[in-house]
């Protein structure tokens, strides 16, 4: 009996260290300079992470996720907006109302965001401010 009760406590030890290293590193993403919340859209499921422009890079980085790469990295001189709108009924049920669900496409295909209205203002004036194309 104390040997399944020291099992389920460094178990339970274990997952709480595994929570408490996932919230750490999502609070030290987001006050990051440059950080947003941002969502991406995976088939019918919206996975929720953190954005961080880096130069010419958009690199996002899922939440629940301890790796240091980025699970997606959009390049600027890559990426072209292809409409904006609001979130359908269907997906206010994952997004906060007052998100802004961008769709995107880049060397890799479509992608499609989900961010906040003044994090979508960002992300359009990052998008303008690259070098024009040749």
């Amino acid at each position: 009996m104390r040997v399944v009760d020291g099992v389920a406590i460094v178990a339970l030890v274990a997952i709480i260290v595994v929570l408490a290293l996932i919230i750490a590193r999502q609070r030290h993403m987001l006050r990051s300079a440059g950080a947003i919340p941002l969502a991406v859209r995976r088939g019918n499921r919206w996975l929720y992470g953190v954005a961080r422009y880096d130069g010419e890079e958009f690199r996002w980085y899922r939440a629940i996720d301890l790796g240091p790469r980025a699970t997606r990295v959009l390049h600027r001189g890559q990426l072209q907006v292809i409409s904006r709108r609001e979130p359908t009924p269907n997906e206010l049920r994952s997004l906060p109302p007052t998100a802004v669900i961008v769709e995107c496409r880049d060397q890799n295909g479509d992608i499609t965001l989900a961010l906040a209205d003044g994090a979508f203002t960002g992300f359009v004036s990052w998008l303008e401010s690259s070098a024009p194309r040749a």
